[in-house]
């Protein structure tokens, strides 16, 4: 189930807004873009409900709403996104959808890894005969060279890697659905290798209800990060329920975003 609050907004208008502009360096204007997506989720999943805490879906609320009306030139490309894939609180697009839905089928490649059977058949089913191949495992499985997240040899597209693991931990080295400390050396060298490539490309590393104390660590992993592949880090937020915050940490490697790269309401730099 997806969450259906402002981290789903945090998360898939910096992606579909950042995949945009990576097309645009595609070579002889192509728009293709290389994609590895390291938590699949299933093509269209509901939404849980508000609850307790309403203020903490009022961006995704506004976006999702305003993805009904009609389309207005210069609009976020989330909006459009929404749009073309019918969003809604009932049926909400993943990642991947909402990129096809803005680039086209023909112009994506790469790989997704989703652990959860159902899901991984549903990625199967909707991708099927596409250049994007959904792989049932862990990314932890699937960077290794050869993986269906590394790096191909011959890329020769600009490239998005994005990460929403559930949220930032210093201890454990458990294959689960958080991003650990210590996967930054299993990190480094997957990236390591989209940055040799050459090719303009973003890491784009999500983790959410992040609480005061490891809002630090978690931007002292990504500054650690970006030294050893040898890039710069964006770094965005949103405020989620108390103190806790919504984070977003971007590895740029060949682009460099413009003033109007920011999606309505998210804050730039950190907390």
């Amino acid at each position: 189930m997806a969450k259906g609050n402002d981290e789903n907004y945090l998360q898939h208008s910096i992606e579909v807004e950042a995949a945009a502009r990576l097309a645009r360096m595609d070579d002889n204007d192509k728009g293709r873009l290389h994609i590895a997506f390291t938590h699949g989720m299933a093509p269209f999943e509901p939404c849980e409900e508000p609850g307790r805490y309403p203020a903490a879906y009022k961006l995704f609320e506004r976006v999702l709403n305003a993805s009904k009306e009609r389309g207005q030139a210069g609009e976020p490309q989330v909006i459009t996104a929404y749009r073309g894939t019918k969003a809604s609180r009932e049926r909400y697009p993943n990642s991947a959808k909402l990129l096809r839905a803005v680039m086209g089928e023909d112009k994506l490649s790469g790989g997704i890894t989703e652990c959860d059977h159902r899901k991984h058949k549903k990625l199967v089913d909707a991708w099927r005969g596409a250049s994007v191949v959904p792989v049932r495992s862990s990314w932890r499985k699937q960077i290794h060279p050869g993986g269906i997240l590394a790096c191909p040899a011959d890329l020769r597209t600009p490239w998005l890697f994005t990460m929403d693991p559930m949220t930032y931990s210093e201890n454990g080295e458990m294959d689960d659905d958080k991003l650990h400390k210590c996967d930054i050396k299993r990190l480094s060298p997957v990236l390591s290798g989209y940055v040799r490539s050459g090719k303009p490309g973003i890491a784009a590393l999500f983790v959410y209800a992040v609480g005061p104390t490891m809002r630090g660590r978690f931007w002292e992993f990504m500054d650690e990060l970006a030294k050893r592949i040898g890039v710069e880090v964006c770094s965005y937020w949103l405020t989620h329920r108390g103190g806790n915050r919504n984070l977003a940490g971007l590895l740029c490697s060949g682009i460099k975003f413009s003033p109007d790269f920011l999606p309505r309401g998210v804050e730039e730099g950190r907390c």
